[in-house]
């Protein structure tokens, strides 16, 4: 980590980053943080445009309703407005993921990462003989 620097009344300090304590699986220890700093506050631009975005909302939510009630809005436009609706309103349902693993021997491995090894070099010679 690079060391960042302050400057007080005209003077650069040199500021240590905290060290950062973990067990031997890697998870932080109590009172070790990846982000020491925490998250950086948002800009004055960042608060007002975010400010302008939520003055919309009403606008929005309104022209959603304007849509959904509409018979002439298309069946995948209203799908997708329900949808956005509800993920607000619920959050989004999780995801199931399917995982299907192989654990191999480490020889197996090993001797895997050899024949590929082998190809290639084959493949290698071969392309320097053409």
């Amino acid at each position: 980590m690079e060391c960042r620097q302050i400057t007080i009344f005209g003077e650069e300090i040199p500021q240590e980053p905290p060290e950062v304590l973990r067990d031997r699986d890697g998870r932080f220890l109590p009172g070790s943080s990846g982000n020491p700093s925490g998250k950086q506050k948002p800009t004055w631009e960042e608060r007002e445009a975010l400010e302008e975005i939520k003055k919309l909302a009403p606008g929005v939510a309104g022209r959603m309703t304007t849509l959904l009630d509409d018979e002439n809005t298309p069946a995948n436009v209203k799908v997708r407005i329900m949808e956005i609706i509800l993920e607000r309103t619920y959050g989004k349902p999780e995801a199931a993921i399917k995982l299907k693993a192989e654990v191999r021997s480490g020889e197996a491995s090993r001797a895997r990462l050899e024949a590929i090894a082998a190809r290639i070099r084959l493949e290698v010679d071969n392309d320097d003989g053409d």
